[in-house]
């Protein structure tokens, strides 16, 4: 039996409110109680409106099950709906990802499932933290973690002439981009960028040093169990689905640059980081399937920082600390950086020109 909840929620619902109700909902108490589970943050797909939606698979006591999400729910001033439906029926926690395909939506409530018990760690750390900045900092140092996982399976290890540190910090170039396409969408993008800069002034030494030490691929943080429960996430899921990404089970279905010079009808301007691509480029974004998978993984710890309760301006104040704590230890510009991006994906598409010869 599969339960399907969805609670409303607001856009200003914090880490600490997350952490109170999921904590309870799904303490080991109640999760004997069933099986798989998941929770993600997300628009309601009835009414559109902001929603935390519940999965619970394989429950044993439908009516107490039922209760206590309820009991939960008004004790922290919420209002809960439960319905019995079966699991492939409900909406994939992905569907804005900007990825599709026939099995996506099975693909996407696995990949949650698989992650929930590690955001239920991180919740219930983050509600014993001393420290206001310490939440902050584990998620910084878990999209570090995430990127540098996405990578140590990788094909691209492969290619000759490229250590993993140098590998790293091309990926971790992702962070620099997502920063750079807000940043001048902002109200005032100077004082923005001015308070990123204040917050680094915090954070930046520490996760200097954790991107310093991600750049050895044998490190592993036996101690910190989310980073290493994410990154054997991150690491066996990768290949399937590369495989998935080959077959056609799951397709890139986000906007282009194309799209969006058609959509605009006009060129799209450029920003400080943010160029015309070299088609060698455009190949590796939207056509490498271990480059699409580690996209998509990457919309699952977006959706999962999201669902966690940080914002979408912490987030992204998060990608530029990552982002330039990554220039640092690479001691390489943006620019230089994106140069560089340029001359892997040239390597990748030779090396993909030679094998199909």
């Amino acid at each position: 039996m599969h339960l399907f909840a969805v609670v409303p929620w607001q856009e200003t619902s914090s880490l600490n409110e997350t952490a109170a109700l999921i904590g309870e909902v799904f303490s080991p108490e109640h999760t004997k109680n069933h099986g798989p589970y998941y929770f993600v943050r997300t628009r309601d797909h009835r009414t559109g409106a902001e929603a935390l939606q519940l999965s619970i698979a394989e429950v044993t006591d439908q009516a107490e099950t039922r209760k206590a999400l309820v009991r939960a729910a008004e004790r922290h001033g919420r209002t809960v709906r439960v319905d019995e439906v079966p699991l492939d029926s409900i909406p994939s926690p992905l569907w804005n990802s900007g990825f599709d395909g026939p099995g996506f939506p099975a693909l996407s409530r696995r990949l949650y499932q698989r992650a929930a018990p590690i955001l239920a760690t991180f919740l219930n750390r983050a509600a014993q933290a001393d420290n206001p900045l310490q939440s902050a900092l584990d998620a910084i140092r878990l999209m570090v973690a995430h990127t540098r996982a996405t990578l140590l399976r990788s094909p691209q290890r492969s290619l000759a002439g490229y250590e993993f540190r140098e590998l790293l910090s091309l990926r971790l170039l992702s962070y620099r981009s997502h920063f750079e396409a807000v940043y001048p969408r902002t109200k005032d993008p100077a004082s923005f960028e001015a308070a990123c800069a204040r917050f680094y002034a915090q954070a930046g030494p520490e996760i200097h040093k954790f991107v310093t030490s991600s750049g050895d691929a044998d490190a592993i943080w036996a101690n910190d169990a989310v980073i290493r429960q994410w990154t054997e996430l991150v690491m066996s899921a990768s290949h399937p689905l590369a495989a998935d990404f080959r077959d056609g089970t799951v397709v890139d279905a986000g906007r282009t640059l194309e799209d969006l010079v058609r959509e605009r009808g006009a060129p799209v301007e450029p920003t400080r980081f943010h160029t015309p691509r070299i088609p060698e480029l455009e190949r590796l974004l939207h056509h490498d399937t271990d480059f699409l998978s580690f996209r998509l993984l990457t919309s699952l710890l977006y959706s999962c920082l999201y669902t966690l309760g940080f914002s979408l301006p912490e987030r992204y104040v998060y990608c530029y600390v990552a982002a330039r704590a990554n220039e640092e230890v690479a001691g390489r510009s943006m620019l230089e950086l994106a140069a560089d991006l340029d001359d892997l994906a040239r390597r990748v598409a030779a090396v993909s020109a030679a094998g199909a010869e």
